[in-house]
């Protein structure tokens, strides 16, 4: 007894930190003023996120280009002055008696440029741009999507990692709880040394397992902020968005797939890329056909070629140009840009395998969720009861101590079980919708508009569906 009673009392300072520690757990985790959604954590992120401003100015690049495109539908002007030092020798100054001749010579001239044909360059530029414009768009809705779906699964891990936690601490209480109860009993006399150690030696598993969590809590914050930027905020809610996503997603997964096919914009990337690549096979035949211009070209020169006195000078030509052999590049550049539309074609079906074998996935741990999270609520509701009885029977010594811990581990295991498939089962919800294209839509979030920059650009938009003769 004298041996038992050291041994309380060598304890008694960790008993009462312990107890300390389990009255923390009384009041759960503190609350802080700091809330927010995660629909509003996704549009903060998505103003301030550098990929997503990546893919806008990226995107507004490429419609400049294709406003650079349609400038081959414009006439040109051109305008040249010069003067400076001239000196001649040649036929002319020598008739007039003179070998040589000095002169202020002047220059100034005005050319006018209209292309009429030039073998469906332009229109095939315009079109190859317009594609790429497209894939750049849905290149914009792919990063959104993607930081959404990360922001989705940051903003749940840090409520998976603080319900876990929340869960932990209540497993350290009841362990404290038990310890308690074994010291009280050691000290009427009733309990053994080795009870005490068979409960200290579970109760510091479950300081091990509180300590473990808030180090998940803090990477899953981390994580957080490198996503999203900001830190996460204290009191998170349930997305709203879920409830909309069980009205979104079809119930069969065949539906699923018809509607990723038309929305996902990884395959409407791929597709745009293929229609830029077609584009630029027609821009490469440019070669084979002729090319005609009108030219007006009107010139004001003053002392020119050892002549004394103005010249002046006025054309109007329709001009052709055409070439007859370049050494065959011409036939080569086609071939080119053959092989280079096969190729997109290539990715194009390789995403969509991908995009199909990624929302099969995601449906296929929807389903299975769904179907275990009744025998896994069913588990936490026997495993409780379970040691609730234990409790009474161990009370009146009908049940070891191993047995009621044994019984008090499997109550913690069930509630951790089912709250991650619980955070998982809400997970699928943002792979689904993200593997279908419709998380933007689900959250109403529009992306901006291409900037395009100033009038003359905007009415070069008006030029979009001209097409050559």
């Amino acid at each position: 007894m004298l041996q038992l009673l050291l041994k309380l009392k060598q304890l008694g300072e960790m008993i009462m930190s312990r107890l300390v520690i389990a009255g923390v757990v009384l009041g759960m985790m503190a609350t802080a003023a700091q809330s927010a959604t995660l629909e509003e954590v996704v549009a903060q992120g998505l103003s301030e996120n550098p990929d997503i401003q990546r893919a806008v100015h990226s995107r507004n690049a490429i419609y400049q280009e294709i406003a650079q495109a349609r400038s081959g539908y414009y006439p040109k002007l051109d305008a040249a002055l010069g003067y400076g030092y001239e000196w001649t020798n040649n036929s002319t100054t020598r008739a007039g008696g003179n070998d040589d001749v000095e002169l202020d010579r002047g220059e100034a001239s005005l050319s006018f440029r209209q292309m009429l044909f030039d073998g469906f360059a332009t229109s095939s530029e315009v079109k190859r741009h317009k594609a790429r414009a497209t894939s750049a768009d849905r290149r914009l809705e792919e990063v959104a999507e993607d930081f959404i779906l990360e922001a989705a699964r940051g903003y749940t891990e840090v409520h998976r990692r603080r319900e876990l936690l929340k869960l932990t601490k209540e497993n350290l209480y009841n362990h404290v709880k038990i310890y308690d109860q074994i010291k009280r009993r050691a000290e009427s006399g009733l309990g053994a040394i080795a009870s005490i150690e068979q409960a200290e030696g579970r109760l510091a598993l479950a300081e091990v397992n509180v300590l473990a969590e808030e180090n998940n809590l803090l990477d899953a914050e981390a994580n957080f902020y490198r996503v999203v930027g900001v830190e996460a905020p204290q009191d998170l809610q349930y997305p709203a968005i879920v409830d909309k996503a069980q009205e979104i997603i079809p119930g069969d997964i065949e539906e699923v797939l018809n509607i990723a096919y038309e929305n996902h914009p990884t395959i409407l990337v791929a597709k745009a890329d293929t229609e830029a690549a077609v584009a630029q096979y027609q821009a490469a035949k440019r070669n084979y056909y002729p090319r005609f211009d009108l030219e007006i070209d009107r010139t004001w020169n003053n002392d020119i070629d050892g002549v004394d006195g103005t010249n002046e000078d006025l054309t109007a030509m329709i001009r052709m140009r055409y070439n007859l052999y370049n050494g065959g590049a011409d036939k080569a550049r086609v071939r080119q840009t053959q092989h280079q539309i096969e190729e997109s074609r290539s990715i194009q079906m390789n995403t969509q395998r991908e995009v199909v074998q990624s929302l099969k996935l995601s449906w296929n741990a929807h389903q299975i969720l769904s179907r275990q999270l009744p025998y896994l609520e069913q588990h936490v509701i026997s495993s409780t009861s379970t040691r609730d009885s234990y409790k009474k029977q161990f009370d009146i010594g009908q049940r070891s101590l191993l047995d009621l811990l044994d019984t008090e581990n499997e109550v913690f295991s069930s509630k951790i079980d089912l709250a991650n498939a619980q955070y998982d089962h809400l997970v699928t919800h943002f792979r689904l919708l993200d593997g279908m294209g419709q998380l933007l839509e689900s959250m109403e979030i529009q992306m901006p508009e291409p900037n395009l920059g100033d009038v003359e650009v905007k009415q070069s938009q008006e030029m979009a569906d001209k097409t050559q003769s």
